[in-house]
């Protein structure tokens, strides 16, 4: 049976890799993000985690990069057979994060991870979930009656036709400061951190799905163990209240434009300005066209501010 909640549609990306570096390294060991921008490596999605028991910073990139990465670190690990599948939903209500994470523990649906964007929720996931996946989604949210899963395909020599003809296409190897359609800054919000088993991520699900929650998430990442405990991480106007959880006020930055379909190094740039005018990053994540940090109560104007060395904001 369809569910009430309307998405837009789903895109379907397959041939990547996942490589992931836990813990934060030495400063003689770059960031993984740090090595990917030095080594040209587009990452189409990434998240950065500093919170709980794992902190780490993983990114989703070309399958063909795999020789460039496999075996380079011994603190990297490398999955194979990566893809993404993306969501459009009409709206961030928690009631519509309640209807999904009910529905990913009602059928015992396994992933890797989850970032959200301005537009759209992205599941990284390998390539035997996606069938569980694709099906939950068709069937658990109203899609149009047209509707099939749009699996997107590499095509080389367009893209290099296009970055030809349309400079503004291109990244940032050519820019000083990176072109944004603008930043914006979001306050008194809370960084709230759960972990549930399946059965504990349905509960929680139908909990935010109960008539009247009238309000609405910013943000939110999300990982999966191995041993199928989500950790979930949303940012809303409210902080946790749930024994055992961690909450932290925060105040989310978000910038989008034209160029972050080709992510060639953005969120290095993004990283390295701050951390060099001293600001931490509790998370971030990028996929689609936007990035999202979120960062200490109190800092976000700093960072906003430190963020024009790198970025045009309109």
């Amino acid at each position: 049976m369809t569910g009430t909640f309307k998405i837009n549609g789903i895109r379907l990306n397959k041939k990547f890799i996942q490589v992931t570096r836990e813990g934060f390294p030495e400063p003689s060991h770059p960031a993984l993000y740090k090595v990917m921008e030095s080594g040209k490596m587009n990452m189409v999605c990434m998240i950065f985690n500093t919170l709980g028991r794992r902190p780490f910073v993983s990114g989703t990139l070309a399958a063909t990069h795999f020789g460039q990465v496999a075996g380079r670190n011994d603190h990297w690990q490398t999955l194979s057979n990566i893809c993404t599948l993306s969501v459009f939903p009409h709206h961030y209500s928690l009631e519509f994060l309640g209807a999904l994470l009910d529905m990913l523990g009602t059928n015992r649906q396994g992933f890797h991870y989850l970032v959200s964007s301005h537009s759209m929720l992205t599941f990284v996931a390998e390539e035997d979930q996606l069938p569980g996946l694709i099906h939950m989604l068709s069937t658990g949210f109203d899609l149009p009656a047209s509707h099939a899963p749009f699996e997107q395909e590499e095509n080389d020599e367009l893209a290099l036709f296009i970055k030809k003809k349309y400079p503004e296409t291109r990244a940032t190897y050519e820019e000083e400061r990176i072109k944004t359609y603008g930043m914006t800054l979001a306050g008194d919000l809370y960084l709230n951190g759960y972990e549930f088993s399946f059965e504990g991520l349905s509960r929680f699900g139908r909990e935010l799905r109960a008539p009247g929650q009238g309000e609405r998430f910013f943000h939110i990442t999300a990982y999966m163990t191995p041993d199928h405990q989500t950790h979930l991480f949303p940012v809303s106007g409210q902080p946790n209240g749930s024994p055992g959880g961690m909450s932290y006020p925060v105040e989310l930055l978000s910038f989008y434009g034209p160029h972050f379909g080709d992510r060639y190094g953005i969120m290095s740039r993004a990283m390295s300005c701050l951390s060099r005018h001293g600001i931490p990053v509790l998370q971030a994540g990028c996929t689609g066209a936007s990035i999202a940090l979120a960062l200490p109560k109190g800092r976000g104007g700093d960072a906003e501010q430190a963020l024009t060395d790198v970025f045009e904001n309109p």
